[in-house]
């Protein structure tokens, strides 16, 4: 493995450990930019750490994502996390939003 690699690999698994709300995402991903919606809506976006791979290169974007993948078993844009663990991606939050459970959901995550 690179050295670069386990940068990558540290810099995710500290960023992942350190803050309780995390999110993978990169703003030309649609599925983010309404994630990112959602969090915007409910005064949210102070709460949750966006990490944010849009500028990087091609090829970087694709060793965050690997890496990321590697730690936690996707490599979907965006992943949600709570507490190091995966609570769901965009998906979720249209489940939620359709059934009318979101602000419950987002009460019962402690964002609200």
């Amino acid at each position: 493995m690179s050295e670069f690699a386990l940068d990558i690999e540290k810099t995710l698994k500290d960023l992942i450990s350190t803050n309780k709300y995390f999110q993978f995402s990169a703003d030309w991903c649609p599925d983010c930019q309404y994630a990112n919606s959602i969090w915007t809506k409910y005064d949210l976006t102070h709460k949750l750490f966006i990490f944010d791979i849009g500028s990087f290169s091609k090829p970087d974007q694709e060793k965050w994502r690997a890496t990321f993948q590697t730690i936690t078993g996707t490599r979907n844009l965006p992943t949600i996390l709570v507490d190091g663990k995966i609570w769901g991606t965009e998906k979720e939050l249209h489940e939620h939003e359709d059934n009318g459970t979101l602000e419950d959901e987002l009460k019962k995550l402690g964002l609200l």
